[in-house]
């Protein structure tokens, strides 16, 4: 007699209220990372319409990214936000870029990363270059405490300046540079670049990286306990 095996379906209370809270608006992820240039990289090219076309290219193609980014000589500050997807194929190809023999990149540090947002806080993608010389980097003196609290306090001024900025008629964005609303002096930029913060090489081991399975089999188990070893432990139940 043929029996029909049922098989236990179970559900995952995370997918119940992630499709819940997909079915009116799809979560935004948003990343704030910093870039030092390589000095010979920027002499040869345009750096501005390159991101710019890399940015409208992956929008065209797979979903609208938002943000701003903000050049100053060899230092950029780039706010990205996107769907989650989209954000790590522009940070796979960020990496790609940074693994390259010739690339443009010197060093990229990954500020803040947040999923889940409601909504964007710049209407579309922005880029302001200030063209200014330098900066050469030096030590930082900032605790970590203060790099904590300087840190937030640029998130907020980024994304702040972008609902701001995202509100104004078209003719008053052209008359008002966003960066206006960012002041970022050079201390900042030592901090934004110093070691404490995640690297593009660590966050790409970390999230962008295959998946290592341990198959059962592979698995290398403590040989069994001798019958003299189990013995002594009788006393105290299975």
């Amino acid at each position: 007699m043929n029996q029909e095996i049922q098989v236990e379906q179970r559900v995952s209370l995370y997918d119940i209220v992630k499709e819940k809270r997909e079915e009116k608006q799809v979560p935004i992820s948003r990343m704030v990372y910093a870039t030092y240039f390589s000095e010979s990289a920027i002499q040869k090219i345009d750096v501005e319409q390159v991101l710019t076309k890399q940015i409208k290219e992956l929008s065209d193609t797979q979903g609208q990214i938002s943000g701003f980014l903000l050049i100053r000589g060899l230092f950029s500050l780039h706010l990205v936000e996107t769907q989650s997807h989209v954000m790590n194929l522009w940070m796979r190809n960020l990496y790609t870029e940074y693994r390259k023999e010739k690339n443009i990149y010197s060093m990229i540090n990954i500020v803040t990363v947040n999923e889940d947002n409601p909504t964007r806080c710049f209407d579309r993608w922005y880029c302001e270059n200030l063209f200014q010389t330098g900066p050469q980097l030096s030590d930082m003196d900032k605790t970590e405490a203060q790099c904590q609290e300087r840190v937030w306090e640029l998130y907020q001024q980024v994304c702040n300046a972008g609902i701001k900025h995202s509100a104004k008629t078209q003719k008053d964005k052209q008359q008002n540079k966003i960066a206006n609303d960012v002041p970022i002096n050079l201390d900042d930029i030592n901090m934004l670049l110093h070691k404490r913060f995640m690297s593009i090489e660590e966050y790409n081991e970390l999230y962008l990286g295959d998946i290592k399975i341990e198959l059962e089999q592979e698995k290398v188990y403590p040989q069994t306990l001798p019958l003299t070893r189990a013995l002594e432990y009788k006393d105290l139940g299975e």
